[in-house]
């Protein structure tokens, strides 16, 4: 069977512990429920002093240390687009990223290896990681980007929508969402059993579409990763689905003119991604003023404003939206702002979240119609 259709054994400790500290939190019997980060609640608590209590205080601390980015039914998720905000939460992250080291570090020795033996300098070997690392952020800055367009995009919110409809008893069975395919190598090559083809089938259409890694919770869609200079960890039929996979033997490179977007968009001919289109082509004037950087401030703003502080205190946030703009601003820039500073980097962060809501409510009458 693959490993993406396996029941994985449940991790209720997180949950447990904050039942236990704080039993009538009905937020913790909620479907999915997501921390703070502590940078974040520490700006809210001085820009809006009024706010919380102290046991609100205290349980949104607890919650950030104990259940890590939050919990989906009832357990732990790991989101790493947002991984600098969240230590990991438990056990098994701290191990994936221990192992996720180790990898790299084999990975690096090997590399180093190979290239002294074709006569390179350390000072060119240096150099080839340095630069890697820098393709490495590049690629990551435009990942989170895009969760931050798929998250305020109308297209990709219907097509969510339709398909956890359609799942959502399947995947509460499971306790999380499947993952893409991984490489041939790495996946259980027992046949996946007749009664979950149809379901493998539409998650792995779905993920393919959006060119995702899986769905973290309900609301936060996980892109794949893209290592443009080194090696990918898909199998041929995820990067053959999801993106654009090229050969391109040494001896074309003599050929300067030969660029990656002309090729690219000779395969977007064939028209099956016209819903990447905004993200892809962004072709009107309001796109083009929204670069990754914009999105990635987005998808920040879902997820610890819209998926976080207010399904737990909309209430008392009613007409405290400046005071909201000045604690994210603080909380984005991570360093505390005098007045001159704050002022002005409030103009970004309110002109963001003007596009930022135009965008939801779009989402949400495309969901609702």
């Amino acid at each position: 069977m693959s490993q993406n259709s396996k029941i994985q054994a449940k991790n209720y400790a997180a949950w447990e512990e904050l039942k236990k500290r704080y039993p009538d939190r009905l937020c913790l019997d909620t479907e999915v429920i997501y921390a703070l980060p502590v940078d974040f609640i520490n700006a809210l608590n001085k820009h809006l002093p009024g706010l919380w209590t102290k046991d609100d205080l205290l349980f949104e601390y607890d919650l950030n240390e104990i259940a890590g980015m939050g919990l989906f039914l009832k357990q732990p998720f790991w989101y790493p687009l947002l991984k600098e905000y969240f230590p990991p939460s438990n056990d098994v992250s701290r191990r994936f990223q221990a192992e996720q080291t180790r990898i790299s570090h084999d990975l690096r020795l090997t590399i180093e290896a190979v290239m002294r033996g074709h006569g390179c300098s350390e000072l060119m070997i240096k150099k080839y990681f340095k630069e890697e690392e820098k393709y490495k952020l590049q690629a990551q800055e435009r990942q989170r980007g895009y969760a931050g367009w798929l998250v305020t995009d109308p297209g990709f919110q219907l097509s969510k929508a339709g398909f956890i409809g359609e799942w959502w008893e399947q995947i509460q069975e499971r306790g999380e969402f499947p993952d893409v395919p991984p490489m041939n190598m790495l996946r259980d090559s027992t046949p996946i059993p007749k009664n979950q083809r149809r379901f493998y089938a539409d998650y792995t259409q779905f993920y393919y579409d959006w060119s995702l890694e899986k769905l973290a919770t309900p609301h936060l869609p996980e892109p794949m990763h893209s290592n443009p200079v080194g090696a990918s960890q898909y199998s041929e039929e995820v990067y053959g689905a999801a993106g654009l996979a090229l050969f391109i033997p040494w001896y074309l490179l003599a050929d300067q003119n030969l660029k990656l977007h002309d090729i690219a968009n000779h395969h977007l001919m064939y028209g099956h991604k016209k819903h990447l289109q905004g993200w892809i082509g962004k072709k009107s004037q309001e796109e083009d003023k929204l670069g990754h950087n914009r999105y990635s401030i987005m998808l920040k703003m879902f997820v610890f404003q819209e998926c976080g502080l207010y399904p737990r205190y909309k209430e008392r946030l009613n007409g405290k939206v400046g005071k909201i703009n000045e604690a994210f601003t603080e909380f984005l820039e991570g360093t505390e702002l005098d007045a001159l500073e704050l002022g002005k980097k409030l103009q970004s962060t309110q002109k963001t979240r003007q596009k930022y809501k135009g965008r939801l409510k779009k989402c949400r009458e495309a969901v609702e119609n």
